[in-house]
């Protein structure tokens, strides 16, 4: 097992190496002036070359790379073009507003498509089924940012139940919840559904049945565990896409995490910041896959001796 950790975490380095080089060239293959941002449009010529020094745009594209590199081995992600400070800290300072959001949405979407999943796969082809069909169809096919609006409409609004943006009580953060994880749990429950049809015609299932065992005990603490894999298995799968869905939910709510730091850096070409919010991304995708295949072990200890 430590061996596949410590090979896991070595395949780690080259990912992030490429996803460093690929954000860097598009972001300074984009046309624009990063400099001429920074200081503004009646900024004089003098001041812009002085940025542009600052912050090494004055070195060759390959130079820039290695220096940037470098500062990244040293936990240096550079300066921030817009507020001059480190976007370490930046960063720091917005992930744990991103970390709750995606955290509230990862268990609502767990939580409430496992549990439809399973209903619907206790009482086949019934209305209760088909519901839960038409519901998981609505919500894949859904929008994020039309869902976002419709829900600030309804529950701000026009019932006046919510806030409609910003974050600090457990109200601020329903509908972002909602709003980024209601796509995922449409999905859960249609694999959940699928996976737990599998599990309950397997011959142990019907063997707990025939011993006399409750049909809701075979159900929740049999069937579950075996059908778990899969879902598992999303978790990793999804997980970079709610960091996506994170950035365009944030926005709309104007929840200060991440996501909307980094459109925010877009839209000034603060290269840093972005650079900087993209590779933090990229780092939590990979170390939520290296959790999930750990956790296949615990599950299935077949597959860990594989």
């Amino acid at each position: 097992m430590l061996d596949y950790i410590a090979y896991r975490v070595a395949v780690l380095i080259p990912t992030l190496l490429a996803v460093s080089l690929a954000v860097f060239l598009v972001l300074h293959l984009v046309p624009g002036d990063p400099a001429r941002n920074a200081a503004g449009p009646d900024a004089a010529e003098e001041d812009i070359e002085l940025i542009r020094e600052q912050f090494g745009l004055d070195q060759p594209l390959w130079r820039q790379y290695g220096i940037y590199l470098g500062n990244i081995v040293r936990g240096d992600l550079g300066e921030s073009f817009r507020t001059r400070r480190p976007v370490l800290d930046e960063i720091v300072r917005r992930m744990p507003a991103t970390l709750e959001l995606a955290g509230f949405a990862m268990l609502f979407a767990v939580v409430v498509g496992v549990a439809l999943g399973v209903v619907a796969s206790m009482r086949p082809n019934s209305a209760i089924d088909s519901a839960v069909n038409g519901l998981s169809a609505l919500g894949i096919s859904a929008p994020v940012f039309f869902l976002g609006l419709l829900l600030m409409l309804l529950f701000s609004a026009r019932l006046q139940w919510l806030p409609p943006s910003g974050r600090g009580t457990m109200a601020h953060l329903v509908l972002p919840t909602i709003t980024l994880g209601l796509p995922y749990v449409a999905t859960f429950a249609r694999v959940a559904r699928s996976t737990m049809l599998d599990v309950l015609s397997e011959d142990y299932i019907r063997t707990a049945r025939a011993k006399g065992l409750v049909w809701r005990r075979v159900v929740w603490r049999h069937a579950l565990i075996n059908a778990a894999v899969p879902l598992v298995t999303l978790l990793g799968v999804y997980f970079g896409r709610l960091l996506g869905g994170a950035v365009i939910v944030e926005t709309i709510f104007a929840w200060p995490g991440l996501g909307r730091l980094m459109v925010d850096g877009i839209i000034q070409r603060d290269i840093n910041l972005v650079q900087g919010c993209i590779l933090f991304f990229a780092t939590a995708i990979v170390l939520v896959n290296l959790v999930v295949d750990l956790l296949y072990s615990v599950l299935d200890p077949r597959i860990a001796r594989g």
